[in-house]
């Protein structure tokens, strides 16, 4: 009689050493005792994880489990056991049905498994969608998505994700497509180039790419690459094939604007890009009105590409959101309004509210304005350059608005945490308003940015940390994200971490101001003054139409020693100019005494921002700036009044890669 076969519902894990061929030409009684290694370490965790080890070929093992979780968990032991002395193991993991005997394991399971492991890295481990779905809400396990992948005597594509919890190593996009060949089904949408001979329409093109990659992120079966991932090909003449090898995306849409008078223009084009093939073109004459058509024809024709198949393969469209009605005038408006709040200064900020409140005087259930109007709101509250109080409750009814619509818009319920930190101090329903928005959208960039700039407020800063990079990797060329991530390096005390990111951001933009400012800290912090007081002489250049006295010059010429200096600033800056937009907050005050070493006024003037909410505050007590102060009993009762001493302990989500 032949061997009984036994049939189940199993995760498959394949471990391999990598480059035992190699270690075993070099010394082969090393390499048997790295082998006998690796299968101590996986007998001794499989059967801690309930795993049954079904077949050992060579250096490598087959391993079968009842549950994705202890699959992935074993696999994360495992690595972490032959991390010292280092062991180099790849492991893949996928689950599905399998059959097994005495003599042999097989199963389409067995088969994506063993394609997998070969993919990763030493010290990776690789997982399939299906195991992915399977431990998505467990917590302490990490993942990121690589994206989706054509593999060798597999019938569909496959998309892949690598666990990256602390101690495992990670692989590229690149390291996997360079093993599996072609990717399949990623597309990157390029910023749309204005083509007309208004300068301002950029703001259209941009805005217009944004809501193309929002549309295609709801078709299953494409993989989107975020917003501004291919931003950093705005405006040069590089081969598509060369922007899809660095992208690593197959293919890739591009297209122009061109406005003329209330008319436009939109040219669209799908290129495949192993060979710059055009798959399909495509021209809209429309009037401005008539926006939302546009985007959901070029989209629309996309999905229909999808489902015929670049290669055959089907796809399906997700239900499709809700969209909002477009009266003439309002979504226009709400792209230059956006364009400017990205630049993040008082003057753009005041141009953003005015496109923001004439796109919602067109059309008052534009949501998105209202969203927009909101922040600059906060902008203004935080900085001190409207009276907070009203700033934040102008911000609040904004929110309002948009939640009685829609009680799922993930920004708005973010945003709305972030309020009851500024006007209440209420920091148990910020966590849980914020910890609700993401788990409405966890993708969402402006929802993880807000966590962390909650996190930073109340000295979380190990956790604003990851929450930062997150921010990040899902738009990673926002400059406002990229010099944040500067702030977050800083408020650890990572100098050099810190000013090489301001440095990467500033060649982004020179002229960023956050970018700017932040440097310039983070150079005092390192005792740099000199090279301090210079980076703060630029950002007054730059802000000098706007305010003609900043405090960053004060406090740099009182260290540096030029006390006449410093006086001539602090009066000056208390004073204003009567052309100033700009009006000194009692921050601002306090930062400048703060650098002439006069405690009492620092204090008096760090009182008077607490009593007036003034949002800035709450950042001193992540940044070093301040720590000279924070051993001084009048600090402890700063944060009583601020209720830090009440803020929740514990139970902030960690960002999902």
């Amino acid at each position: 009689m032949g061997a009984q076969t036994t049939r189940l519902l199993a995760a498959v894990m394949f471990t391999d050493i990598v480059g035992y061929t190699a270690m075993m030409q070099e010394d082969e009684d090393n390499a048997n005792r790295q082998k006998e290694r690796h299968r101590q370490v996986l007998n001794e965790r499989a059967t801690a994880f309930d795993g049954k080890i079904l077949h050992y070929y060579g250096d490598g093992a087959l391993t079968i489990f009842n549950s994705a979780y202890n699959a992935v968990m074993c696999g994360i032991k495992i690595q972490n056991d032959i991390a010292n002395p280092y062991l180099p193991l790849r492991i893949g993991i996928h689950v599905g049905d399998i059959a097994y005997n005495d003599e042999d394991v097989y199963g389409d399971a067995v088969n994506i498994a063993s394609r997998l492991e070969p993919l990763g890295i030493s010290g990776g481990i690789l997982i399939s969608e299906k195991v992915q779905n399977e431990i998505s809400n467990h917590r302490d396990i990490k993942t990121k998505e690589l994206g989706t992948f054509e593999l060798k005597n597999v019938k569909y594509p496959l998309s892949i994700f690598a666990v990256t919890n602390d101690g495992i190593n990670v692989p590229t996009v690149r390291d996997v497509k360079a093993k599996s060949g072609r990717v399949k089904n990623r597309l990157a949408v390029l910023p749309f180039v204005n083509m007309s001979s208004e300068r301002g329409f950029e703001y259209f093109g941009d805005g217009l790419t944004e809501e193309i990659i929002n549309g295609l992120t709801k078709m299953k079966g494409i993989d989107v690459t975020s917003r501004t991932s291919a931003f950093a090909y705005k405006g040069q003449n590089i081969d598509i094939r060369t922007i899809g090898e660095d992208l690593m995306v197959s293919h890739i849409l591009e297209g122009s604007v061109r406005k003329n008078q209330d008319k436009i223009r939109v040219t669209a084009q799908l290129i495949e890009t192993g060979g710059g093939f055009h798959l399909w073109s495509e021209t809209y004459e429309r009037h401005l009105k008539d926006i939302f058509e546009i985007q959901d024809g070029i989209s629309q024709e996309i999905l229909e590409k999808v489902q015929k198949g670049f290669e055959g393969e089907e796809s399906r469209p997700k239900p499709k959101a809700k969209k909002s009605r477009n009266k003439k005038g309002a979504y226009e408006r709400y792209l230059e309004g956006r364009f400017e709040l990205q630049k993040h200064s008082l003057t753009s900020v005041r141009k953003a509210m005015k496109c923001f409140n004439q796109a919602i005087e067109k059309d008052s259930s534009h949501l998105k304005s209202s969203i927009g109007l909101a922040q600059c709101y906060m902008f203004l509250g935080i900085y001190g350059q409207m009276q907070p109080r009203r700033a934040y409750k102008k911000a609040e009814e904004n929110i309002d608005a948009v939640l009685t619509l829609d009680d799922q818009f993930a920004t708005a319920v973010a945003l709305s945490g972030m309020i009851e930190l500024l006007l209440r101090q209420d920091y148990e329903k910020a966590k849980f308003l914020l910890n609700r928005a993401y788990e409405i959208d966890p993708s969402n960039p402006e929802v993880c940015y807000n966590y962390f700039r909650f996190l930073n407020m109340i000295g979380e800063n190990e956790t604003a940390l990851s929450w930062m990079e997150r921010t990040l990797e899902l738009e990673p060329t926002n400059l406002l994200y990229n010099a944040e991530l500067g702030r977050a390096y800083y408020n650890l005390n990572k100098f050099s971490n810190a000013l090489e990111q301001y440095n990467y951001t500033l060649e982004l933009d020179s002229s960023f101001l956050a970018a700017l400012e932040g440097k310039g800290w983070t150079l005092v912090a390192m005792q740099k003054l000199k090279k301090a007081h210079k980076e703060f002489e630029v950002l007054q250049n730059l802000v000098s139409r706007e305010q003609k006295n900043i405090p960053h010059l004060v406090y740099t010429s009182a260290r540096l020693g030029l006390d006449d200096a410093a006086d001539h600033f602090i009066d000056a800056l208390q004073i204003g100019d009567a052309d100033d937009s700009y009006m000194a907050s009692s921050l601002d005050i306090a930062m400048a005494y703060l650098g002439m070493e006069k405690y009492d006024e620092v204090f008096f003037h760090l009182q008077r921002a607490a009593e007036d909410k003034v949002g800035e505050i709450y950042f001193i007590f992540s940044d070093p700036l301040w720590d000279e102060i924070k051993e001084d009993s009048r600090y402890s009762d700063l944060l009583e009044q601020l209720k830090l001493t009440e803020i929740p302990q514990g139970s902030f989500f960690e960002p999902a890669n």
